[in-house]
């Protein structure tokens, strides 16, 4: 490791403060982890994963993120509070933030910052030569000119000197950028032009004329016969388009709300969801729910079933994305049905689903009650919504007013991207689904948020310590308890269910009655159809009554038992048998077909003298007949003659997409700070083949991007690259590689969905997908 590297930093760690940089950085937990302290300063320095911990800090530990790349890294503290025209103290605090999330790192007074995250924020500010560079390459007749300019003494000065004096003038960086404002729309045009690396001139008559007007106000220096203008002047016309000051955290009042009131109103939301999202999953089995082609529920489709369920829409909506998110729901052919993992979930206690519930909303990217627009297309993903819930619930703990936080998310989450406009719905659908989950009640975090937020805060738990969902219940286990569940059947045909409805309550509802109302609790109806369905299923008049009873705290009403019996009554008078095709002949023929030892297996039956039906398609009763040496033709419904047409072969169409892989394995953050103290250097552990023959064809790439390619190409799994084509176009593409010809990739692209062939040596960074 080289001396005062990131790397060295890291290393000498102490494991508490080690163990947290690495839960505040969950994306490099992601298998396979880094070997050694080298490799993981290369995955905290990755692209993908500093923009991923930028959008976790708040506005003052950016701003003193963005003066040090301004002041070039690494940059004295004191110059950065001087910059943000801040305390010492209070720039310490940012830096502290910007510390723990690996962001940058202190050094003898001064601050650094990771390479790349250096590089981003200069790319934004702009670079060119400093004042210093530029003086050993301009004569000194042009030095004293720009001299004089700026009011600095010249008479008997050496160069050495005289660059000195003209070095600490354009270093006030505040004082430039008063200058820099009192430009004319031309000059400040021209050094814009000259921060974004532009040097061209599109009309050399007026680009000549703003740079005489720089030189005049000392901010261009005369080289080789044409105007340069220095760094610093280029940072003092970016910060002059800056606000970039240190305001210290918002003060946000306490919410004045009653701890008990708080609760009680958590403990009936946390009952209303988890009724609502088993009543959505309940549904779900009998009839799944339509889906769109591209996935996901339509607005029409959640209407309907919001009518049906008697769920509030915005209820609904969240019940479906986090059902899916915690794996309860799945995707088949048709549309979206129960999982395998339902059965288990609706056996738990309320803690504990809750808890898979909570973790999976705190986790999503999107806002279900809030989809992104496009057109007049939901775009279910692609959202900062789940980064501004996270920052807003971690600003509001300690019983700070949730509304007030929400009022000053520009400083606690300043990288949201949203327009002035659209922040406030963006806020407000974040407080109304954790009022909907008992997370936030009253303008206040619930117990139940504050332990969603000291589990889960830093990113995706570790299950391992006990820290995921499993975790999150034990805690709450005290405050979300089992109500027990009771049934009251009443004389006007409805049932009255309190508490949390049992599993045997909510299979003998859902199939003889249908849900009227729900709140503090359930009313059911019980009709002529509704109990005919239930026959439909198989229940017995017999068995109805036994269950109903059984679950009752109330003798059957006679109202409900005479509708039991009358509907008994009447059930199966009529009959409809089905089938799928039948055989037509006289009655002889009939009688022999119907023997036929070897047409056994249709399954014939005599549904008329001349008629056999059959269970069996078409196409397959026609072979059959035919190889048992009959003669059969096809009939249409009305019973003309099919003409039989010759199939045609295709050629099989084009490869489909293959699926994600699963997530990769995320090492607990304790776990892997004691692996890398214990091999500071990685020595543990030899390079794969794979890693090497990656090795000697991309050249960019660090060792811990290396390894990652190598595993993903030896194991199938995803990887997110950033790729520059032959044309020079950069592009972000997920891929999962299958074979390494040559000096190419060749992968599965999810985003062509097709196979591409990319040159190792053309990718410049890649990441995991977990």
């Amino acid at each position: 490791m080289a001396a005062g590297s990131f790397a060295e930093y890291l290393a000498g760690l102490d494991e508490g403060a080690l163990t947290g940089l690495l839960r505040a950085r969950p994306d490099v937990r992601i298998e396979p982890v880094p070997r050694g302290f080298e490799q993981l300063a290369q995955r905290l320095s990755a692209p993908e994963s500093l923009a991923v911990a930028l959008r976790s800090v708040d506005r003052d530990a950016l701003v003193v993120g963005q003066a040090v790349a301004a002041l070039g890294s690494p940059a004295a503290v004191e110059s950065v509070a001087r910059l943000v025209e801040a305390s010492e103290s209070a720039v310490r605090v940012a830096l502290d933030e910007l510390c723990g999330r690996g962001l940058a790192w202190p050094e003898a007074g001064t601050v650094h910052l990771p390479e790349r995250l250096a590089e981003h924020w200069a790319a934004e500010i702009g670079g060119g030569r400093s004042l210093a560079a530029i003086a050993r390459s301009a004569l000194l007749a042009d030095l004293r000119t720009l001299a004089e300019t700026l009011d600095i003494e010249t008479a008997g000065v050496r160069k050495t000197e005289l660059v000195a004096r003209l070095v600490e003038v354009v270093s006030d960086v505040r004082a430039m950028v008063d200058v820099v404002r009192a430009l004319p729309a031309p000059a400040l045009d021209r050094v814009d032009q000259l921060r974004h690396g532009y040097d061209g001139y599109t009309s050399f008559g007026i680009a000549e004329s703003a740079d005489r007007v720089l030189a005049a106000t000392g901010l261009a220096v005369r080289v080789n016969n044409r105007w340069e203008v220095p760094r610093e002047v280029r940072v003092a016309a970016w910060l002059s388009q800056q606000d970039l000051l240190v305001t210290g955290r918002p003060p946000i009042a306490p919410a004045a709300v009653e701890t008990r009131a708080a609760l009680v109103t958590a403990q009936a939301a946390v009952r209303d969801l988890l009724s609502g999202v088993t009543a959505l999953l309940d549904e779900a089995s009998s009839n799944s729910i339509a889906a769109l082609k591209k996935g996901g529920v339509g607005p029409r489709e959640r209407s309907r079933l919001a009518s049906r369920l008697t769920l509030p829409a915005d209820l609904l909506a969240l019940g479906i994305d986090l059902t899916y998110a915690a794996g309860l729901l799945g995707r088949t052919g048709t549309g979206y049905a129960p999982t395998e993992q339902y059965e288990r979930w609706r056996e738990e206690p309320p803690a504990q689903q809750w808890a898979e519930l909570a973790t999976a909303w705190f986790t999503l990217e999107h806002a279900p009650t809030s989809r992104e627009i496009q057109g007049d297309k939901e775009l279910p993903s692609a959202s900062e919504a789940g980064a501004l819930r996270r920052a807003l619930l971690r600003a509001a703990r300690d019983g700070l007013s949730v509304r007030a936080v929400g009022a000053e998310i520009d400083w606690f989450f300043p990288l949201h991207g949203y327009e002035s406009a659209q922040l406030p719905d963006k806020v407000d659908a974040a407080v109304r689904e954790a009022e909907l989950l008992g997370v936030v009640a009253t303008d206040v975090l619930t117990d139940c948020g504050e332990q969603l937020v000291a589990v889960l805060d830093g990113g995706p738990a570790d299950a391992e310590s006990g820290d995921g969902a499993d975790g999150l219940a034990d805690r709450v286990a005290g405050v979300l308890v089992e109500t027990p569940c009771t049934v009251i059947l009443q004389s006007d045909l409805t049932a009255v269910v309190s508490g949390r409805p049992t599993v045997a309550v909510a299979r003998l509802l859902g199939a003889a009655a249908v849900s009227e109302a729900r709140g503090a609790a359930e009313v059911w109806r019980f009709s002529p159809a509704s109990v005919r369905a239930a026959f439909d299923a198989g229940w017995t008049a017999e068995r109805l009554r036994t269950e109903l009873a059984a679950v009752s705290a109330r003798p059957l009403p006679q109202s409900l038992e005479y509708l039991i019996a009358d509907v008994a009554r009447q059930h199966g008078k009529v009959r409809v048998r089905g089938m799928r095709s039948c055989v037509v002949a006289d009655e002889t023929m009939i009688t022999e077909i119907l023997h036929t030892r070897s047409l056994a297996k249709l399954s014939l039956a005599r549904v008329a003298p001349t008629v056999l039906s059959s269970p069996y398609e078409l196409d397959d009763l026609l072979a059959r007949l035919r190889a048992a040496g009959l003669s059969p033709v096809a009939e249409d419904a009305t019973g003309t003659v099919i003409v039989e047409q010759r199939q045609e072969h295709r050629a099989a169409g084009p490869r489909r997409a293959l699926a994600r892989t699963a997530p990769r394995a995320r090492l607990g953050a304790a776990e892997l700070a004691k692996h890398l103290l214990a091999d500071p250097e990685g020595e543990d552990g030899a390079p794969s083949e794979t890693f090497e023959r990656l090795a000697q064809l991309g050249s960019r790439l660090t060792d811990a991007e290396l390894i990652l390619l190598a595993d993903a190409l030896d194991h199938e799994r995803d990887v997110l690259i950033t790729y520059r084509n032959k044309t020079g176009n950069r592009t972000v593409r997920e891929i999962q590689p299958n074979q390494l010809y040559g000096r190419w990739l060749v992968s599965w692209c999810h985003l062509r969905g097709a196979e591409r062939e990319f040159t190792v040596a053309n990718i410049e960074s890649v990441a995991p997908v977990g």
